[in-house]
C-alpha cells in the first residue's frame, strides 16, 4: 500500500528484539527504536483489531468504539512515558495521529486499528469486491483460496500485494480509509518539510 502512496519519506520496518508483539503492545517499540536511533521521530503502528479485543466479553466488544479505543491508546503511550500534546481529531475513525514527546524527542505517532468489526481480512475482503465485483467472505481461509485461484498465491500478503499494485486509489480509500488517510498524511507532511 505503501507503494501506491509513495512520497519524499522512506518506511523502515525494524525487526524487533522484543519478540513478536501485537495490539497495543507494539506501541512499547518507540522507546526501544529511539534508544537504538534517537534520530527516528515517526512511527506508523498498524494494529488489528481483533488483538486488541482479546480477551474481552462480546458485549465490551460491541461495545468499543473510538473514543474508548483512543483512550486505550492514550493510556498506553502514558505507561511508556510519552507524553501527549495534541491529537487530531480530523481523522477517521480508529486512525489516530498522536503529536508528543518522549524526554527530548519530538514525536509523530500514527496509529492505525484495522477491520471493519473485527479484522483485516474484513478490508481486502472489502478489496475483492470493489476489484473484481466477487463476495469473499472475510476468513482467511477463504481470501487464500481466491488469491492461489486468481494470482496463483495462496499468503495473504503476497495476494493483497498483487491486489492493491493492480486496485484504483479510490478502490483502496474504500477499503482501507483509515490506512489511506495516513499515508496520505504522512506524505504531506514529509512533502512540505523537504
Amino acid at each position: 500500500m505503501a507503494e501506491k502512496y509513495n512520497g519524499a519519506c522512506s518506511l523502515w520496518f525494524p525487526k524487533s528484539s522484543l519478540g513478536k508483539k501485537t495490539g497495543l503492545a507494539v506501541l512499547d517499540s518507540i522507546n526501544t527504536v529511539i534508544d537504538i536511533n534517537p534520530k527516528i521521530g515517526t512511527f506508523l503502528f498498524l494494529i488489528d483489531r481483533e488483538h486488541i479485543v482479546q480477551g474481552m466479553n462480546r458485549r465490551s466488544r460491541d461495545e468499543l468504539d473510538n473514543s474508548d479505543i483512543k483512550g486505550m491508546v492514550e493510556d498506553k503511550l502514558s505507561n511508556k512515558h510519552i507524553k501527549i500534546i495534541k491529537i487530531d481529531n480530523n481523522t477517521p475513525d480508529e486512525a489516530f495521529i498522536i503529536n508528543g514527546k518522549l524526554g527530548s524527542h519530538v514525536l509523530q505517532i500514527y496509529v492505525l486499528i484495522q477491520g471493519i468489526d473485527l479484522k483485516i481480512e474484513e478490508e481486502i475482503s472489502k478489496l475483492i469486491k470493489l476489484e473484481k465485483d466477487i463476495m469473499i467472505p472475510p476468513e482467511k481461509e477463504h481470501i487464500q483460496d481466491f488469491f492461489k485461484e486468481t494470482f496463483h498465491r495462496k499468503g495473504i500478503g503476497q495476494g493483497t500485494v498483487k491486489l492493491i499494485v493492480r486496485a484504483s486509489k479510490n478502490n483502496l480509500r474504500m477499503s482501507f480509509p483509515g490506512l489511506t488517510f495516513i499515508l496520505n498524511a504522512i506524505g504531506n507532511l514529509y512533502s512540505k518539510n523537504n
